[in-house]
């Protein structure tokens, strides 16, 4: 139908997107000039931009398995983002209250909740499976054994069945503990009279979807115990 074409073409545009951000944050050789310099930095803040998008659209559409891929795929350009501001302040000798800091340190956050939510969605008894996956069938071992168990059609395994509730609640835990870096530091930059605008509301929005994790997990950790 009309939505699933609709989907189907934003889900191929991301996908040009990525290729081109990638190229460009990628090739060294060319970029020598501040401008290509520039745009090469630009294109490192698009990419996990551009996999959070296709994350959440296929969580939309219930490609669970597919979702926790893009997420996971995001996590390392988050946290390298935030790495680097933690480097530029501190080579600056300086505490930073710059709302953007901030904004940094929360994506990283919000991409661990993700992949926990991501995960926790996934059907219960069968392996998270990135159905999406470009390579063979051939070469991944799990995924004929999966076939064997008859949990998957096909795709590359990510987390097995058995530790997909683990690897859930492993991301939930890292996401709450990040999030108390940001509560203090949020307490200091009201203490200082800095306005963190819009910034605020989104943290908001991220605790309360970490509560939501947290009630979700909790009968499945007794459950298993």
């Amino acid at each position: 139908n009309k939505d699933n074409n609709d989907i189907a073409l934003a889900l191929e545009m991301l996908s040009t997107s990525f290729s081109i951000f990638d190229w460009h944050s990628t090739d060294d050789k060319t970029k020598t000039t501040p401008d290509e310099k520039e745009g090469k930095q630009y294109s490192l803040t698009q990419i996990p931009r551009v996999l959070i998008t296709i994350g959440d659209i296929h969580s939309h559409c219930g490609k669970f398995g597919d979702a926790v891929d893009a997420y996971c795929r995001a996590l390392p350009y988050r946290e390298k983002a935030w790495e680097e501001r933690q480097q530029a302040n501190k080579a600056k000798g300086e505490e930073s209250f710059a709302v953007e800091d901030l904004k940094c340190q929360r994506l990283v956050v919000e991409t661990y909740a993700l992949i926990a939510e991501a995960l926790l969605a996934c059907k219960d008894g069968e392996d998270v499976v990135c159905a999406n996956d470009e390579e063979s069938e051939e070469k991944d071992t799990n995924v004929a054994t999966a076939k064997k168990r008859g949990n998957i059609k096909e795709g590359r395994v990510l987390v097995p069945a058995k530790d997909r509730i683990d690897f859930a609640e492993s991301h939930y835990a890292t996401a709450r503990e990040k999030l108390q870096d940001i509560v203090y530091q949020m307490g200091k930059m009201a203490s200082a009279k800095v306005n963190l605008g819009d910034e605020k509301k989104d943290i908001g929005y991220l605790v309360m979807m970490l509560v939501g994790i947290g009630n979700t997990l909790e009968p499945l950790k007794t459950k298993r115990s």
